[in-house]
């Protein structure tokens, strides 16, 4: 096997057993991440692609056996092979370690031919995926690395990757069960099969590779191939066949797929690189609505690599605290009263200036970080608002509107998240309003609808955000406690057009009919307030009111609208 396709991970807190070994694999041929503890293990297989693991038993703080057992654990790292590197006379923590679950050992000090048979053959076993049957990454970069090292001697030598990404999958597996999403894979890697047979003679394909790397995500080596056209074709063929109904625990369920596609070029030397841009033109696809096919061309890399840079940036701006809030006030329009706030996140970066929230937020929703960030911004909001409690007594009614992410809805911890930061601040639950997008609701997780309910008998406000916007699945708004529905802005920007008009009367009257109020933002001009006031939309945030606020901005709108209401109060 070439031994250079895999990726192996090294754990020792010893730097000379780990530099020596590490380099020895590396001439060798291999890819070697290396890490000193067992915590900086699991954070590396969590976000990176490895093939085997050489795991130090004796590690202080994690131990090796600890380390082993959290890799079992995780269902997405639990088959990765696993080598213990253990002192000669540990045999009872080497019983143990193959009791938990290790594929194999070798002892100290390492005899580096022993060593290299044993990565060997686990590698050469893990060739095929177990679920589906199908080859694997190792096997399946082992057919890219020989179709590029071949020379270019015919007019038909070209080829193309594809990779392919089954949209929302997470949601099949929450709403349910892993064992539903097994099957869904198994069925997608058999109508992939069959699809791709059927289009040989279309496509004009001379060869076919098809493998799962891992996860919902699978690879296609379409060999024979020379033009756009012809790839985009066996891909639409794809996305056809993934569309079909698919019977899961008792109900049909439809998939979507989003597809990289990247063709032969003299400038891949490297199956990484091909796969790697493969990669890059599926996340564009995804980024674009999903269930679409795009091809790989530089700009691409060029976004990617900006998009990794501002990762890069916000997990240090998480640490550095260059996060903060921003407040947009909330308006009883027909008073024009205050009537909240809306906490939005702002980011100044160090060199750039002010990032846009587009640029940002979508990135924290899928590394995960909006966890952490969403758990300050609740956190700030609500000590924010208590402060100008403090300050301003005769403004204790106003409501904080704090956004709520659908991966942080999905978190076990969240309602203990919030019950302990209502307890710290002191801020009775009936004046927070967690904003949530309909996308929340497809997520169609007990965990979710279980975690909303407990929230609003908490007393928590439930607010429907960007409605119109998304799914619209009205039988939703009776399975979930919302309190309110905010209409998108596209509605009120577009105000007079009279199908718009029709469709915000509908809300309204739906909001109205559910015991909800509805909220109106993006609001600019007098024109669209009195529009929407005769559409009975009680609530309004635009630039026509005011544009989001730090918070020395905000306490002194607070101030000014506790002088206007003195004033209206003694007038009267």
């Amino acid at each position: 096997m070439p031994s250079h396709l895999a990726t192996l991970l090294l754990v020792d807190d010893n730097a000379m057993n780990r530099d020596a070994l590490s380099r020895r694999l590396e001439r060798t041929g291999y890819h070697v991440l290396v890490a000193e503890s067992g915590e900086e293990a699991l954070a590396l297989a969590a976000t990176h692609h490895i093939d085997l693991v050489l795991l130090d038993v004796m590690m202080p703080g994690m131990s090796g056996t600890e380390t082993l057992t959290r890799l079992r654990q995780n269902r997405v790292l639990s088959d990765l092979p696993v080598i213990m590197v253990t002192a000669k006379d540990a045999s009872g923590d080497m019983v143990e370690a193959l009791d938990l679950g290790a594929n194999d050992y070798v002892t100290k000090p390492v005899d580096y031919a022993v060593a290299l048979a044993r990565i060997r053959t686990q590698l050469t076993a893990r060739r095929s995926d177990p679920l589906t049957g199908l080859p694997n990454r190792v096997l399946f970069m082992d057919r890219l690395t020989a179709v590029l090292q071949r020379p270019a001697t015919t007019p038909d030598s070209g080829f193309a990757v594809f990779f392919i990404d089954v949209d929302r999958f997470k949601v099949v597996n929450d709403s349910l069960g892993h064992l539903a999403g097994d099957q869904l894979l198994v069925e997608l890697s058999h109508r992939f099969q069959r699809s791709l047979r059927a289009t040989d003679t279309v496509a004009r394909i001379s060869d076919c590779t098809l493998a799962r790397m891992g996860g919902d995500e699978f690879t296609v080596l379409i060999d024979g191939v020379t033009a756009v056209d012809h790839a985009c074709l066996v891909a639409e063929r794809l996305l056809a066949v993934a569309g079909e109904p698919i019977a899961l625990a008792g109900r049909d369920v439809t998939v979507t797929l989003s597809i990289g596609i990247v063709m032969s070029d003299p400038r891949y030397a490297r199956a990484d690189d091909m796969l790697r841009d493969a990669d890059t033109a599926m996340y564009c696809a995804k980024a674009s609505g999903k269930a679409r096919v795009e091809v790989f061309d530089l700009s691409m890399l060029e976004a990617a690599m900006a998009r990794l840079q501002i990762e890069t940036d916000l997990r240090k701006a998480v640490v550095n605290g260059e996060l903060a809030l921003h407040y947009q006030p909330i308006v009883a329009m027909r008073e024009r009263r205050l009537s909240g706030f809306e906490a939005l996140l702002r980011w100044h970066h160090p060199e750039r200036g002010m990032v846009s929230p587009d640029q940002f937020i979508g990135i924290a929703e899928e590394t995960g970080l909006i966890v952490e960030i969403g758990g300050w911004a609740l956190a700030e909001a609500c000590r924010q608002m208590r402060a100008w409690d403090a300050e301003f007594p005769e403004h204790r009614d106003l409501v904080m509107n704090v956004n709520l992410s659908a991966r942080q809805c999905l978190e076990p911890q969240l309602l203990g998240d919030v019950t302990r930061v209502l307890s710290e601040t002191g801020l009775p639950a009936h004046r927070l309003k967690l904003e949530i997008t309909e996308s929340v609701m497809l997520a169609e997780s007990d965990l979710v609808e279980k975690t909303l309910h407990a929230l609003h008998g908490m007393g928590v406000q439930l607010g429907l955000d960007d409605f119109g916007m998304g799914y619209s699945a009205l039988s939703y708004l009776r399975r979930f406690p919302f309190r309110t529905i905010k209409i998108d802005r596209s509605f009120v920007s577009d105000i007079d057009n009279a199908e718009k008009v029709e469709i915000v009367r509908a809300i309204a009257a739906l909001a109205a009919g559910l015991s909800m109020n509805v909220t109106a933002e993006g609001i600019e001009t007098e024109e669209q307030v009195a529009r929407l006031r005769q559409l009975d939309c009680e609530l309004g945030q635009g630039f026509l009111f005011h544009r989001p606020l730090t918070s020395d901005k905000a306490r002194e709108v607070l101030r000014a609208d506790s002088i206007d209401a003195a004033a209206a109060r003694s007038v009267a």
